[in-house]
């Protein structure tokens, strides 16, 4: 039997609140990942680093249930008429997608345990992977997760831009099938 999000046409709202609060968090890291680079030390840069750590975490939890959710219940086919290149290019950008949603957090998490221990979930909980190297393994690590962050940037654009040309241009449902509409969750 097909997930029913495949035979309506449309994500399941599980799927739908999760794709949300992830783009909620990226978009709320984002900032804060600029402001907390370039504000000189102190109480301030401190905060908004354990903000970005504990944004982090629950991006990559979220993403987490994403992927289960995902396989669970599959997802609509693409909209019918779009030429075979979009259609690779919409398979592989979510791809993509899901792999840095993973990727980025998860190097986020390993650099600052193998620097700057501990890693404090929302400034309670310890949450610090077991690496080791001290600074010089958390500095690599952490170049890897910023270059992957602004990879993952610069799709999410890309992505927020196909989505809307999907809605204003084409006219096709797609936007919609994840802003709106039926199913369970």
């Amino acid at each position: 039997m097909t997930p029913h999000s495949t035979r309506s046409g449309r994500y399941a709202p599980s799927q739908k609140v999760l794709h949300w609060a992830v783009a909620a968090l990226v978009f709320a890291l984002v900032p804060i990942a600029l402001a907390m680079a370039n504000l000189p030390d102190g109480a301030l840069k401190n905060a908004l680093y354990e903000w970005h750590k504990s944004f982090g975490l629950t991006v990559l939890g979220l993403a987490l249930a994403r992927l289960l959710v995902r396989a669970a219940r599959g997802a609509p086919p693409l909209v019918a008429g779009l030429p075979a290149w979009q259609r690779r290019a919409a398979r592989a950008s979510h791809l993509v997608l899901y792999l840095l949603i993973v990727l980025v957090p998860l190097l986020g998490w390993a650099g600052t345990s193998a620097c700057c221990a501990p890693v404090m979930l929302y400034f309670t909980l310890p949450f610090t992977l077991p690496i080791s190297g001290g600074m010089p393994v958390g500095e690599a690590i952490l170049k890897v997760h910023q270059v992957a962050a602004f990879t993952l940037v610069a799709l999410v654009a890309l992505h927020v831009a196909a989505a809307l040309h999907h809605h204003l241009v084409r006219r096709d449902g797609t936007l919609r099938r994840m802003w709106s509409g039926g199913g369970e969750g």
